[in-house]
């Protein structure tokens, strides 16, 4: 998929997605303190037999083990599977707290995590929301493997985020250790939001979308920025909410010109999105995997090249154990 030069964002079956949606309406989910290390420990970016599309990350975490984590810009917080943190001994606890998705509320728990390894720097003591996550969003369940939560906003910012799709890993700098070249400038969604987001170009035609590496394609208001319509068809949107899926008419627009700053990349499909003047659209992987990109989240900056993303192993019960 990372191969081929004109993105689609229609899956087999016309299933669209996965679209892992924005974590909103949440209560307080501070960033953790970092110890940081000498130098980063590269991170492998791997995949699963049932999403292709987006990346997961193996963590040697130290006090809990290796651990997969799904790598998502667009989370506002990090999240963890109530399931996973059970079978770890995590206690957690009751709240009144929900999150908001594209399909709807969650209720959550919370759970504060042991300090952990993350790519050779310490976490301490991460909280998370909690949730059942293969019942409540797009993050498939499968055998062979178990996602343990959703590496969100709240802990990425303490770090330069560098994703190499050419190597097939993950690292996490310390903030102020790089100068990048060609920066590009950043916002926060609306004035305070935790995520980040970047101007990208579509046929000429500037817009500012959330960075958001759990989207499998871009999603936005393609009528307002005028984007051809290509054709209409059923499909699955799948997200945040009670219920992860919802049946939907798809209206399929097609962007021939795509560019991130100064670097371009293939043209792509898009997924109309109508949510208003205030609510930005996101620019998933169709973009974001032809990339390799650094998010300086303290200083708001990006720098990007296109790169030939690598094949990545796949874990699960006919892949990578």
């Amino acid at each position: 998929m990372y191969h081929a030069r004109v993105r689609s964002l229609c899956l087999p079956f016309a299933v669209l997605g996965p679209l892992a949606g924005a974590c909103h309406h949440l209560p307080p989910y501070p960033t953790p303190r970092v110890t940081y290390g000498a130098a980063p420990i590269e991170l492998p970016l791997v995949q699963l037999p049932e999403d292709q599309s987006r990346l997961y990350v193996l963590v040697e975490t130290g006090s809990m083990g290796e651990q997969l984590w799904f790598f998502d810009t667009g989370y506002s917080h990090t999240t963890c599977d109530a399931a996973a943190l059970a079978q770890e001994g995590v206690p957690t606890r009751k709240t009144l707290s929900t999150t908001r998705g594209e399909l709807g509320k969650v209720r959550l728990e919370a759970a504060t995590l042991p300090d952990i390894d993350l790519g050779g720097h310490t976490v301490h003591a991460p909280r998370c929301a909690v949730r059942d996550l293969p019942g409540t969003s797009s993050i498939p369940d499968g055998p062979g493997y178990i996602v343990t939560g959703v590496l969100g906003t709240n802990v990425l910012r303490r770090f330069v985020v560098e994703v190499d799709p050419a190597a097939g890993v993950l690292r996490l700098h310390e903030p102020g250790t790089l100068t990048l070249p060609e920066p590009i400038r950043l916002r926060r969604e609306g004035l305070f939001g935790p995520r980040l987001m970047a101007p990208a170009t579509l046929d000429g035609r500037e817009t500012w979308l959330i960075l958001d590496y759990g989207a499998a394609g871009t999603y936005l208001d393609a009528e307002r920025l005028g984007l051809p319509l290509t054709r209409e068809q059923p499909g699955v949107w799948r997200g945040t909410g009670s219920s992860n899926t919802s049946a939907r008419t798809l209206q399929i627009h097609h962007a021939d010109s795509v560019w991130f700053g100064t670097t371009q990349t293939s043209p792509i499909d898009v997924i109309h999105r109508d949510r208003g003047p205030f609510s930005p659209g996101l620019l998933g992987m169709d973009v974001l995997g032809e990339l390799h990109l650094f998010i300086d989240y303290p200083h708001r900056e990006a720098s990007a090249t296109a790169v030939e993303a690598k094949e990545l192993p796949v874990v699960g019960s006919e892949g990578v154990e």
